[in-house]
């Protein structure tokens, strides 16, 4: 069984990176914000400040999977996990991020969400709905370490 720990997830987009952060009993994930998407080794410099200020122990990023594999989505988030795993010294995961966009909107959508503000907050609902789905993924145990 796998102890409890803060996951921080990451949803990269052409423009812009959703960031979510769970807390440390890895019970509620909460979407933090967007950031610019400053190519792979910006978005790593930008995680490390993050990694450090929410003493985060792991990194989980989206991948767009396609069945061919080489979508240019797929491309570049394996760039931003390369550079991760370059500049971090915490775990760095992919998961599976396909419908999570669409699945944003529709939360934002039902909780009455003016579709002007979407793209400000779409990307930290995703990056969000990666996160829930990892730790639905994981069986831990409540004892911290």
């Amino acid at each position: 069984m796998l102890v409890a720990m803060r996951w921080l997830a990451l949803d990269v987009g052409t423009r812009r990176v959703g960031v979510a952060v769970c807390d440390a009993d890895e019970r509620v994930a909460s979407s933090l914000h967007a950031f610019a998407y400053a190519g792979p080794e910006g978005v790593a410099e930008a995680v490390a400040g993050l990694v450090r200020t929410w003493e985060v122990e792991g990194v989980v990023v989206g991948v767009p999977l396609t069945r061919s594999g080489q979508g240019r989505g797929e491309r570049r988030v394996a760039g931003v996990v390369a550079a991760l795993r370059r500049r971090l010294e915490v775990p760095i995961q992919t998961a599976d991020e396909r419908g999570t966009t669409a699945a944003a909107e529709e939360l934002l959508a039902a909780g009455g969400v003016p579709r002007r503000r979407w793209p400000e907050l779409v990307d930290g609902v995703a990056a969000r709905l990666i996160l829930e789905r990892h730790l639905a993924n994981r069986s831990v145990s409540p004892a911290r370490r």
